[in-house]
């Protein structure tokens, strides 16, 4: 049986910075009915960071064209490089 880790990413943080990352959310949402988790909230930052890299917008199944972002065959490009990475990473090591 697989390690559940192996299929996302894993980030380990001390707890200094898990502290620091726990008030950054607490005053980013104030209000606590509507606020992510830690871990939804870290997600939202590293995939908008992404989409910000790329220049185009980020979703859960493919880069989405961005104003003043990549041009159509660049952002192709990209969607094909993230997929072959993506299916190379998740290949079982007998």
């Amino acid at each position: 049986m697989a390690h559940p880790r192996r299929h996302g990413a894993f980030v380990r943080f001390s707890d200094t910075e898990w502290g620091a990352l726990e008030q950054a959310l607490l005053r980013e949402q104030p209000v606590a009915a509507r606020r992510p988790t830690v871990a939804e909230w870290i997600r939202d930052v590293v995939v908008g960071h992404c989409g910000v890299v790329l220049e185009a917008g980020v979703t859960r199944a493919a880069l989405q064209p961005v104003s003043g972002g990549a041009p159509n065959g660049k952002r192709c490009g990209l969607a094909r490089a993230v997929r072959c990475a993506a299916s190379r990473r998740r290949k079982r090591r007998s």
